[in-house]
């Protein structure tokens, strides 16, 4: 069968970040989602060339391995670039960036990845993730050494194990391809969606019909959790070719939107983006790349070698020692109290009671512990005032003591 895909991308910088790092490109045949890296003035410039380079292969191909074998070329061309780029302009160095690309070709979705943006698959309803992020956390995940819910709190999520630009190795992919049913939808997204945003979230909105609706509410729920990053993503459907809308033509979101120039400072050259928006001296999230050849990461394994590393289970842990220690205080408070007594009234009656008269957040510490037969109505104003006002006693025979000189004085008339 022959599908037409119908698709609707979004980009933001996010409530937190000052420019977009953020590349992404929704083409005729090929869709890509890129997340630059390198601090400064890098990430931008890096999601944006690869984006540009590889965007250049959109075309027909006449099967799926031709489709791949074309993505491998631009992405490892994209890479090469990029260090050519560090060894031009220096004070780019350590810029890089995330990529999916993703090329349909005779009723296959093919995938190249790298990095820890994300594909995810919406079948009958159900959204699967198809790419696995290649992020020092997700070795852990991978050994079971912290689980999927921990490694979104690990101090180490935003270190990345691969990337396209000035690492210390040469770019490993991930290939996918997925052949299409008809209604099959694809989200390609970067961190700032996926890193933050719950999946039964993203599951929802991705099955909301209208495509534009959904992305628009994709974006609204990442600002919703603080959108801390940047967000980009791409939500596209396989529709049968017959029924499908006209096609929608080239769209550039993000970095990839502005065009890379050339910047002369005195007899400095520097690369940037033009954009009038965007400034040299914006920042990003600080990414860290790790290679597995690096001594550095041996070393930072070697943290979790035997050992389960749960800071839910830590925070879970310090609640409850929190809860145990308060509640030790106020259970100590309470047994305090209970060695106290006064008088006070009781349905018209002088009583005896148990605690303190005071109370806390609705919370009391006295309990009745003997009512007498005397009517308050037959003493003293003065003793009905001071009744009224509670008469403290040090122990209970403190207590039986006033209670009896209040008997007393009644007999005495």
């Amino acid at each position: 069968m022959t599908f037409k895909f119908v698709s609707s991308g979004k980009s933001d910088k996010g409530k937190v970040r000052a420019s977009n790092q953020d590349g992404g490109y929704i083409g005729n045949n090929l869709y890509i989602v890129a997340d630059g890296m390198g601090g400064h003035a890098g990430g931008d410039i890096a999601s944006a060339l690869s984006t540009k380079s590889v965007a250049t292969i959109d075309d027909v191909y006449k099967d799926s391995a031709s489709a791949v074998d074309a993505l491998l070329t631009a992405m490892t061309k994209a890479n090469e670039e990029l260090l050519d780029k560090v060894t031009d302009y220096p004070y780019l160095a350590g810029m890089g960036t995330t990529m999916d690309s993703l090329l349909i070709t005779n009723g296959v979705a093919n995938i190249v990845h790298i990095g820890d943006s994300r594909v995810y698959l919406l079948r009958d309803g159900k959204l699967t993730q198809v790419t696995k992020d290649h992020t020092f956390v997700q070795k852990l995940v991978d050994a079971g050494r912290i689980t999927e819910e921990e490694a979104l709190w690990h101090p180490k999520r935003n270190v990345l194990m691969k990337v396209l630009g000035d690492s210390t190795q040469a770019p490993e992919f991930d290939i996918h391809q997925i052949e299409l049913q008809e209604g099959d939808r694809f989200l390609l997204c970067s961190d700032g969606l996926c890193g933050f945003v719950p999946e039964s979230i993203i599951e929802e909105n991705c099955r909301i019909a209208d495509l534009n609706e959904a992305t628009d509410l994709l974006i609204a729920e990442a600002k919703e959790y603080g959108a801390p990053d940047n967000v980009t993503l791409i939500l596209l459907e396989a529709r049968a070719q017959e029924s499908a809308d006209q096609a929608q033509g080239i769209t550039w979101l993000g970095s990839a939107a502005n065009e890379v120039v050339i910047e002369e400072v005195g007899s400095n050259k520097f690369l940037k983006l033009f954009n009038r928006l965007n400034f040299l001296s914006s920042f990003k999230k600080q990414d860290e790349f790790l290679s597995e050849k690096d001594p550095e990461f041996a070393k930072a394994l070697d943290e979790f070698n035997g050992k389960i590393r749960s800071w839910k289970r830590r925070g879970v842990v310090l609640g409850v020692v929190i809860t145990l220690v308060l509640g030790a205080g106020i259970f100590g408070v309470y047994t305090f109290t209970q060695t106290r007594y006064y008088l006070g009234v009781e349905a018209g009656k002088v009583a005896i009671y148990q605690g303190i008269k005071e109370s806390f957040a609705g919370f009391g510490f006295s309990h009745l512990y003997e009512k007498s037969t005397i009517s308050v109505s037959d003493l003293p104003d003065f003793q009905q005032e001071l009744l009224d006002r509670t008469i403290s006693a040090d122990s209970l025979e403190d207590a039986h003591l006033k209670l009896q000189q209040i008997v007393e004085s009644v007999d005495n008339g």
